[in-house]
């Protein structure tokens, strides 16, 4: 086996689904190098709510949020490559600019990373990272992870964002959560094996009046 491709970043590192953690170390066992996939966990990791993001800031306040994410993944032993989705050339320059003067974490930033990880474990947000599977057997074409960032942001602002402006925008072409008809093919295809069907009610009950049972 040339590598393995894992799922690792601060957030997942001790989590009970995806255990980057026991991944990780047991390829290390193994001797076998590592790709790193989802550092900044689908974008979630960039924007989280204000008092996780003030932790990382207080800490270094020029520091970007994706650094700490980037430096944390790259900061392992046996990593050859860590894979970091852009989509502006802002995100690109920052992710670049990260890898090209790239210091491993110190201790003090480990600890201050911990502190982030376990106020992320206490918001009770949707772990979905955009990955995108789910749709593709959706028989009513419902853009799940589309709408469950929208969902995220309303829990992680608590209400003062867009989300709710976003949500009918976005209904306005493409199915609502509520017409789903609960095949649960999408928890078939959820890498991350999220109960799907049950957040989407979640979800029809944040932002549609009369939501389907």
């Amino acid at each position: 086996m040339d590598f393995v491709q894992l799922q690792i970043n601060y957030a997942d590192w001790e989590g009970d689904v995806i255990q980057s953690r026991k991944c990780y170390e047991a390829a290390r066992r193994h001797g076998v190098p590592v790709v790193v996939m989802e550092p900044c966990k689908g974008g979630t990791l960039v924007e989280v709510r204000e008092d996780v993001a003030k932790v990382l800031k207080n800490a270094e306040p020029e520091a970007s949020l994706a650094s700490w994410a980037l430096r944390y993944s790259t900061s392992l032993d046996g990593i050859i490559t860590v894979l970091s989705g852009m989509s502006t050339m802002e995100q690109m320059e920052d992710n670049v600019n990260t890898m090209k003067h790239f210091q491993p974490l110190s201790q003090m930033e480990r600890l201050v990373l911990e502190t982030a990880r376990q106020r992320l474990e206490n918001v009770d947000t949707i772990r979905c990272t955009g990955c995108r599977y789910c749709v593709a057997g959706c028989l009513q074409g419902i853009q799940i992870p589309d709408l469950f960032r929208i969902a995220n942001n309303e829990i992680i602002y608590q209400g003062k964002g867009d989300a709710a402006r976003r949500y009918a925008n976005i209904t306005k072409t493409s199915p609502p959560v509520s017409a789903c008809v609960q095949c649960r093919k999408c928890e078939m295809a959820c890498p991350q094996h999220l109960p799907v069907t049950e957040l989407l009610r979640r979800v029809a009950g944040m932002f549609e009046t009369t939501p389907e049972s």
